[in-house]
């Protein structure tokens, strides 16, 4: 109840209103490639389908691929890939407190700590298990969970850390001279070996010498997992970051579903293709 309490809705039923009614004569997304700025739990998701999943060892390894895919993050590329702009760090830390995915030890006894996935841009660890973490010489990142006692432990996503950077969302917003700030998540789509993607927000707006201007529906923009990351020029500060949830990410046959959460911040990429 204080979780739900800190979300202020209150006070936000007046503007939520006006803009779903704003929505119904909004103008379409443009088709262009501009500079995106995304909110931050739509950052969360971008953080979980393409930096969480691929990370994700047993699916490096194959064990996934004939129900929700592989991954292009193979272990060759461990400490090898630029997999984002030096300014993006991202680690798991199951210990974070107040996750969605926070525990002490994962289900094979493993203690938790915070290891890094991604360290100024670079691919240097994978969530894991004692197993697939055998496998490329590297210590359990305590990420093998199961639903229950009755299922076998996986490897899944814990609390994904995106450290924040130290920009204001106005000051983020005031470079930009043309391009669209997308708001809340609408829809994702990611193909099986996590490369390329389409993921869109439920409103946006245009941006224009450095201020929100016209609304606009069905905001959506694509890319290439890699190229987009590195396309990151701007990460918001610890004032706007939230550690999101996901409470339904689903993996494994038989079926499991799990718990994960994703921390962000406002995040701005340059030279993104948005729209149809």
């Amino acid at each position: 109840f204080e979780a739900i309490a800190t979300f202020g809705i209150e006070d936000k039923i007046e503007q939520l209103t006006s803009e779903a009614v704003a929505l119904m004569t909004a103008g379409e997304c443009p088709s262009k490639t501009t500079t995106i700025i995304l909110s931050p739990d739509l950052a969360s998701l971008q953080v979980h389908e393409s930096i969480g999943h691929p990370l994700e060892l047993d699916r490096v390894f194959g064990s996934e691929r004939n129900f929700s895919g592989t991954s292009f993050a193979t272990t060759d590329k461990l400490n090898k890939l630029k997999y984002a702009s030096d300014i993006v760090n991202v680690y798991s830390d199951p210990t974070y407190a107040g996750g969605l995915a926070t525990y002490l030890y994962d289900d094979e006894g493993v203690a938790a700590s915070r290891m890094p996935l991604i360290q100024k841009g670079m691919l240097v660890g994978y969530l894991s298990s004692f197993e697939t973490a055998a496998r490329v010489g590297l210590p359990s990142s305590a990420a093998a969970r199961a639903d229950g006692w009755g299922s076998i432990p996986l490897v899944r996503m814990t609390n994904l850390i995106l450290e924040p950077g130290n920009q204001k969302f106005a000051d983020m917003l005031a470079e930009v001279d043309d391009g669209i700030y997308i708001e809340g998540v609408s829809s994702w789509s990611i193909d099986d070996n996590r490369d390329n993607f389409t993921l869109s927000g439920e409103v946006g707006w245009e941006i224009k010498n450095g201020k929100l201007a016209g609304m606009i529906k069905s905001p959506s923009y694509s890319g290439n997992t890699v190229q987009f990351w590195n396309s990151c020029d701007s990460v918001g500060s610890k004032d706007d970051w939230v550690l999101w949830g996901t409470p339904n990410c689903g993996k494994g046959e038989p079926g499991q579903n799990a718990r994960t959460a994703q921390g962000a911040a406002y995040l701005r990429f340059r030279n993104v293709k948005v729209g149809a």
